[in-house]
């Protein structure tokens, strides 16, 4: 197989609290739209990104798990075999900051030790309303992250290049073995599913 033939598949999980706008950042990768209309994420809802790095086709089947409390007992299912971690936090919501350490506690069992953690500030264009600053964040504690990206769904801010380096920290990680078989199994069309 030569390099332009190369493909990889990796499950990543995008979490943090209820109406962070983890949905609407995963419609905005997937469809480079953005819906006003807020809708619970009922369990988990999954996006599919193909993205080219380095001449490889990278799948991330993205599982975007609901925040609210009552859906706590189903996060450890759906991590399961997680190779990598979207941390979400609303930058008008200090709390949705403060409980990214309950999270990742929460389905660390289910996460693979090497998978990438890249933190994500949401609602970026809303700065004027900003509850959490860049010193939060640099002083940050019980999480240890590989990237931070401010992002926005509404103007797309930071949604490509998120997406980009976790995937480019996926191949960093993981050998060819690991993910190229599933590649070669898995048939999804870029999008939108409801589980």
């Amino acid at each position: 197989m030569s390099s332009s033939d190369e493909a990889a598949f990796f499950k990543v999980l995008i979490v943090g609290d209820g109406a962070v706008g983890k949905t609407s950042i995963c419609t905005h990768i997937t469809t480079q739209e953005f819906f006003a209309d807020y809708h619970l994420t009922v369990g988990c809802d999954f996006f599919i990104k193909r993205l080219y790095v380095n001449n490889i086709s990278v799948t991330l089947q993205i599982f975007d798990i609901g925040g609210q409390d009552h859906f706590a007992r189903m996060r450890s299912a759906f991590a399961d075999g997680a190779k990598g971690i979207f941390l979400a936090f609303d930058v008008t919501r200090r709390d949705s900051f403060y409980s990214l350490e309950n999270w990742i506690n929460s389905i660390k069992d289910e996460l693979d030790p090497k998978a990438p953690k890249v933190l994500i500030a949401t609602k970026t264009d809303l700065k004027v309303e900003a509850e959490v600053w860049k010193d939060d964040i640099d002083n940050m504690e019980g999480i240890s992250i590989d990237a931070y990206f401010d992002t926005s769904s509404l103007t797309g801010d930071g949604v490509p290049e998120a997406f980009e380096t976790m995937a480019r920290l996926l191949l960093a990680r993981y050998k060819p073995e690991e993910y190229s078989k599933a590649a070669q199994q898995i048939k999804f069309v870029e999008g939108f599913y409801r589980v």
